[in-house]
């Protein structure tokens, strides 16, 4: 009975098998390895060393995920966020913990948004859901007074890991006082405190912070940035309907600058499709982005050397209504300069330019 078990076990099966298992191993391989080449990888970690402005954004490989809950998780006095929208369970993970070790922890979000927040967040973190005359769209991160997050990115898993978002690292004292002043007013709920835009000099470079609807001269101020252009404009939005700001774009295409467009692919055939329209038959290159993924971006990108990036759509109420947010960064570094040229090739490869008006219906 031994012997027969002994021969079963060493009976061989035929090499034709060998071969078959061979290869499947082999296929599992590579599609293992095909796997793992395309998961998301840091291209730069939080590095805040110097003071110069760094970039971080999801579609060149930047974790944001890792970006705020590693800073949430380096404050050892106050955390401020300010968000349109929070439900990431990381993020808010983060918070309740800093809060639960003592650390002042203060969210202001939309109120109409994250409707169950409060309660994950615990009875330690001061929260206030903000009413105003339209939406309380920001999205700002300050950690102990010293560092903020400025960008695009809502605290949702979605926004932070899957639509495209720019945000801002910013290691300045007096920008993240001013922060703190605004949120201050926020939580008064005081109607009358206007904040105009100020400059800060930043690791050499100058930071211009603004705040809508607070600053009356923010529209003007993104006109003449166009007009100022040279060489090139390149925009990412994903919301635009005002026709003064499409129409300076068509005049700096006019006098021979390259501007390039590109807009989120839904938002385009919806409430931005007559702004696509009229980009396109003013020959201006416009592009829609393709695939489920938003194209969250709020940016304008002048002559490879400053930046306008926030949490504000191009859109009327963007700026006489909402609670929004955007820096202006000049003189980019040639890092800064590399990193949103790189992005800006991952946008355009991920967006198909508009030529035929049925693309758009």
């Amino acid at each position: 009975m031994m012997l027969g078990k002994m021969k079963l076990i060493l009976r061989l099966p035929p090499p034709q098998n060998y071969l078959y298992s061979i290869l499947i191993a082999l296929l599992l391989g590579f599609f293992f390895w095909q796997f793992q080449s395309t998961q998301p990888s840091t291209t730069h970690t939080l590095d805040l060393s110097g003071e110069v402005p760094a970039l971080f954004a999801n579609q060149t490989n930047d974790d944001l995920t890792a970006s705020f809950a590693s800073g949430i998780a380096s404050a050892k006095e106050s955390v401020l966020l300010i968000v349109y929208t929070l439900t990431d369970p990381t993020i808010i993970k983060a918070l309740k913990k800093k809060s639960e070790e003592g650390v002042n922890v203060r969210v202001i979000t939309d109120a109409m948004e994250s409707p169950y927040v409060t309660s994950k967040l615990g009875s330690s973190v001061f929260m206030n859901r903000r009413f105003s005359k339209g939406r309380m769209h920001q999205k700002i991160l300050v950690i102990d007074g010293k560092v903020s997050w400025i960008g695009s990115a809502n605290m949702t898993s979605e926004s932070l890991r899957m639509h495209g978002n720019l945000v801002n690292v910013i290691k300045s004292a007096p920008l993240a006082e001013r922060l703190e002043a605004k949120a201050l007013t926020m939580d008064m709920k005081a109607k009358d405190s206007y904040f105009l835009h100020e400059e800060f000099t930043i690791g050499g470079q100058l930071v211009e912070l603004w705040f809508l609807p607070d600053d009356h001269m923010a529209v003007q101020c993104v006109k003449d940035l166009i007009h100022s252009a040279k060489e090139n404009v390149r925009i990412a939005m994903f919301t635009w309907t005002r026709m003064d700001f499409a129409h300076a774009a068509i005049e700096a295409a006019n006098r021979g600058v390259n501007v390039e467009v590109v807009i989120d692919g839904n938002q385009g055939k919806g409430v931005s499709s007559r702004i696509v329209e009229l980009l396109r038959n003013s020959k201006v290159k416009v592009s829609l982005s393709r695939g489920k993924p938003l194209l969250h971006h709020k940016f304008l990108y002048v002559d490879q050397s400053m930046l306008v990036n926030g949490s504000a759509n191009w859109t009327h109420d963007a700026f006489n209504k909402n609670d929004e947010c955007f820096l202006i960064i000049h003189n980019l570094t040639q890092l800064q300069q590399h990193q949103m040229d790189a992005l800006w090739k991952v946008i355009s490869k991920e967006s198909i330019q508009v030529k035929k008006k049925e693309v758009i219906e």
